[in-house]
């Protein structure tokens, strides 16, 4: 019988659905002069090469009624990028990832790539030409993906899926400058020769600080991800908490689409009841808000990531973090973070960190726990991703 979670995931993708049909450009597409309007046609051009799902919204002056706008930060970071530009007088072109059009590189002074698109430009154009890296690079997350694969089938016996294997992008050895959202960590693989300009990540809904009852808190964690959980290491952290009784771990995402992890998670949920799985989750609701605010920490031991946008997001329930350094994660001096790429270590980590936190006085636990939500006050913002993009804008001397 489908669960109300399950229900409820489903409507939403089905909104997805309906709302990608109504505003998506076939094919990925492209939205061209988006400004022109009010600048006029001789005014200067931007390209930007990024997610496009909300962008369609944005320029219909609907931007309220998009249904992903709170559900990952890209969405409203990709409407405040077209908006400072089209403020700063660049008429822009916003071509979709997978958008397979041409592009003239002439007619723009800047452009700010996502993909691979920037090995297209010709070396003789003038275009300043920014690397928009939203990841690690693209051997290392996906090497990073297939090993954590093989050793879960080593502990389980179970093949899964990969999840995030990410496309080839060599843009970071033609461009001016490259955007990073992680820790220097990040950077390591990329080619040196790009200036490198850090962004502060948003996060999809800011929620209202609510005092941490650290007493009936102090025993509950938290797992959140997205899609590619083996990846993001949800099966290290369930392995790790299985052999933890004292303390709860709650699980937000929706695991029932990766099957195969899905049928292995079932059976570790009915013999442990200390393991909650939440499901899919609204991070802007009132009832994530109330699992959120209950527990004290985070565990993400992810194998890959750009910036660790899940881990933002707890920061503002002032949820002191576990995690991994190849989570490139920001304010993880708060809590702890785990160099070690050997699963076994992980699990072993894991454990140890939780059960210092479980020892640690109240007092302490409550100093833990405001200096994570005001971490993330200061760096994971929208107020602060649009004053880190400005001056990047001001670096470009736009």
């Amino acid at each position: 019988m489908p669960t109300i979670r399950g229900v409820r995931y489903r409507l939403s993708q089905v909104l997805h659905d309906t709302a990608d049909q109504l505003f998506m450009p076939p094919g990925g597409g492209s939205i061209r002069n988006i400004g022109q309007d009010h600048l006029g046609s001789s005014a200067k051009r931007a390209l930007i090469v990024y997610v496009m799902h909300v962008i369609p919204y944005y320029v219909t002056g609907k931007i309220d009624s998009a249904p992903m706008l709170n559900e990952h930060s890209m969405y409203w970071e990709t409407v405040e990028m077209v908006r400072q530009l089209n403020e700063r007088g660049y008429v822009v072109d916003f071509y979709d990832v997978a958008c397979p059009e041409p592009i003239d590189w002439d007619i723009y002074e800047v452009a700010f790539v996502q993909s691979d698109r920037l090995a297209e430009c010709p070396p003789a154009a003038r275009v300043k030409k920014v690397f928009y890296c939203t990841e690690n690079y693209w051997a290392f997350q996906n090497l990073a993906e297939l090993n954590r694969l093989r050793e879960f089938h080593r502990r389980t016996g179970i093949w899964a899926r990969p999840e995030r294997q990410t496309r080839v992008s060599f843009s970071d050895e033609h461009a001016d400058v490259m955007t990073l959202y992680g820790t220097p960590f990040q950077q390591q693989l990329y080619d040196p020769r790009p200036e490198r300009h850090y962004l502060n990540i948003s996060v999809a809904k800011q929620p209202v600080a609510v005092p941490k009852r650290i007493a009936s808190a102090r025993t509950n964690f938290l797992w959140l991800g997205s899609g590619g959980a083996i990846l993001k290491g949800l099966d290290l952290t369930v392995e790790a908490f299985a052999r933890m009784p004292e303390a709860h771990l709650y699980i937000a995402g929706n695991i029932e689409r990766e099957t195969r992890l899905w049928a292995w998670l079932k059976g570790m949920l009915s013999r442990h009841p200390n393991l909650h799985y939440l499901g899919w989750v609204d991070v802007a609701s009132t009832s994530f808000a109330k699992v959120a605010n209950n527990c004290i920490g985070q565990v993400y031991p992810s194998a890959s990531e750009g910036g660790g946008g899940s881990v933002a997001q707890l920061l503002h329930f002032g949820l002191i973090p576990v995690v991994t350094q190849t989570a490139t994660v920001w304010g993880a001096f708060i809590g702890f973070e785990i160099e070690s790429q050997e699963p076994s270590v992980i699990i072993t980590s894991i454990r140890e960190h939780v059960r210092t936190l479980l020892a640690m006085p109240d007092t302490e636990l409550l100093k833990r726990s405001e200096e994570a939500r005001e971490f993330a006050a200061q760096k994971h913002t929208r107020p602060a991703y649009a004053a880190s993009f400005a001056a990047l804008l001001d670096r470009l001397a736009l």
